[in-house]
């Protein structure tokens, strides 16, 4: 009892302190996008910035977990950039380290004039169709996506026109070859590879879903270090590959630390996010032992457990105990315009006890929704694992903890919007029930592929929405009202902290080295305008930003540039 009254007034005190640095700001930073991104004109130019690469310790991409001496594989998508893939492989023999870099395609046996010829036929839209999230979950998420597919075209035959109408014009056997990038087909290929080269000790492959993805290698499951994001000039040539990997971790740590003291958690956003639930000690306990996910942290206690979860001190390693999912009675409504693939008009989704009643707005992406809270079976029948029916729960609190990623202007171009979401403060909500592994060992869970299947369920979370102005604040337990805020308007307050300022210090000016490179460009909240205009066509901004970011002439560069206000 002594030992838990010590520790206990440690982390108030703690409390007291991070308060103190975590006050909350009075108004919306002004936005920003980073003005020092310039095209390479040769390996050269690209080689600084993939020698930090190579070794960066932080993040979805630890190039730098693999020591001298090993052998690493990289698995590429068919757009990486080759000039780029050159200078990464480089700086790693540079370091001793012997690498494999192997495109998809010739895993499956084509060349990549044909796989950018799938690609390209299959990924037809931009950003400006954000509904197109959903054709993800359906041809991904279902064992057998024709059932779905089937049901809609009956009860909407417009909705299923609009994400699948352009499909059914492309041939047949390009949508074979694009369907297979990403997914098992390449896990085949890739578990062949290892099979093939035992030298191999790392592996990094797609760009997210790293649960999901150690799960599809099967038996070389534990080689998976982590996704592969520095394929491009984009997420390599910024100052995320090069931000100080100690500092990065150090900064997830404050995050966590708070969790198993919690009693309350309430967030809320400007555009119009407002959600809170409550835990007991024992739940709160198991959060703060499982959130760890470097570059993603769990800020959902349902999406940290039904898993063995990530140890934070030997990353990827995992940890000895399974946790049962604990789905919390959340409360409130999460509201937004962006996701995974890109915007759409406002949506609000309310949710009651933790599951979702109700869906409002959201243009395509809301009636899709819609309809599919009506989907058969998906309200009535117990998942594994849940001590309660249905689908449709709040699942997914993924924190992105690196101050300087951005949003991609040509990924955006292609109906992609990922890169945001690693940058530090941005929330991406997700919804769907998920469980990673059975308690009996880390690998896939097979009661979680075997029951969708045998009723034509989805098998894991998706339905995504992107807050990236979010507050988030913990009440620690015990006390009235001492709070700790852990986002405030989009920023990490870990970063105001005197200890990481003190260890950033030995990197450079820290106000320049934890400075945010990016913030988004909101009318009415962060830049001249009004949200309810913005709000009803997102993308209409959106492209405006992106043709000046272009073109040079975007009044917001940062740091600014020489000769513009």
């Amino acid at each position: 009892m002594r030992s838990y009254l010590i520790l206990a007034t440690a982390v108030i005190c703690a409390a007291l302190v991070l308060s103190a640095h975590g006050a909350e700001q009075a108004k919306y930073p002004q936005p920003r996008f980073p003005s020092y991104l310039k095209p390479p004109k040769s390996v050269e130019d690209i080689m600084p910035f993939a020698r930090a690469a190579v070794r960066q310790v932080g993040g979805r991409t630890p190039l730098g977990l693999v020591e001298k001496g090993m052998a690493a594989a990289i698995f590429t998508e068919p757009a990486a950039e080759e000039m780029v893939l050159q200078a990464i492989k480089r700086a790693y023999e540079e370091r001793g380290v012997k690498v494999y870099i192997v495109p998809e395609y010739e895993l499956l046996g084509i060349s990549k004039e044909e796989a950018l010829k799938a690609v390209k036929a299959m990924h037809w839209y931009t950003s400006e169709q954000g509904y197109m999230e959903a054709l993800h979950w359906i041809n991904d998420l279902f064992i057998e996506p024709e059932v779905p597919k089937k049901w809609l075209q009956q009860r909407r035959p417009d909705l299923y026109k609009a994400i699948f109408g352009h499909d059914e014009e492309v041939p047949q056997k390009l949508r074979d070859v694009a369907r297979q990038f990403g997914g098992p087909s390449v896990a085949k290929g890739i578990i062949k590879f290892l099979d093939q080269h035992p030298d191999v000790k790392a592996v990094f492959w797609r760009r997210g879903g790293r649960p999901r993805t150690a799960r599809l290698l099967e038996q070389h499951s534990a080689k998976f270090y982590g996704n592969f994001i520095f394929d491009n000039r984009y997420e390599l040539m910024n100052k995320a590959s090069t931000f100080p990997g100690d500092v990065w971790k150090l900064a997830e740590e404050r995050v966590i630390e708070p969790f198993a003291w919690v009693d309350r958690v309430e967030a809320s956003d400007p555009e119009g996010t407002r959600m809170s639930f409550e835990l007991t000690a024992e739940q709160a306990r198991i959060w703060g032992s499982a959130a760890y996910l470097q570059g993603h942290l769990f800020l959902s206690p349902y999406q940290a457990t039904g898993r063995f979860p990530y140890s934070s001190v030997e990353y990827p390693a995992l940890q000895k105990k399974w946790n049962p999912p604990l789905l919390i009675k959340v409360n409130g409504v999460f509201a937004g315009t962006n996701n995974h693939t890109g915007a759409f008009p406002r949506i609000e989704v309310h949710v009651k006890d933790g599951y979702v009643t109700e869906v409002r707005g959201g243009g395509t992406l809301g009636e899709l929704w819609r309809e599919f809270l009506k989907y058969p079976n998906i309200n009535e029948l117990n998942y594994p694992y849940q001590d309660r029916p249905g689908y449709w729960w709040f699942y997914e609190a993924g924190l992105g903890t690196n101050p300087k990623f951005f949003k991609r202007p040509d990924e955006n171009i292609v109906g992609n919007n990922l890169s945001e979401r690693n940058n530090a403060g941005v929330i991406h909500w997700g919804f769907g029930g998920s469980v990673v592994h059975d308690p009996d060992a880390p690998t896939e869970s097979k009661a979680w592929i075997d029951f969708p299947k045998q009723h034509g369920l989805p098998k894991d979370h998706w339905w995504h929405i992107h807050n990236t102005l979010l507050t988030y604040k913990v009440r620690v337990r015990g006390t009235k009202n001492t709070w700790i805020t852990l986002i405030d308007k989009g920023e990490m307050t870990a970063f105001r902290s005197p200890e990481i300022r003190a260890l950033a210090s030995r990197y450079g000016d820290p106000s320049e080295v934890l400075a945010e490179d990016w913030v988004p460009h909101l009318p009415g909240i962060t830049a001249p305008g009004r949200y309810e205009d913005y709000a009803k066509d997102p993308w209409k901004t959106i492209s405006q930003v992106i043709k000046k970011i272009e073109d040079g002439s975007y009044e917001y560069f940062y740091p600014p540039v020489k000769g513009k206000k």
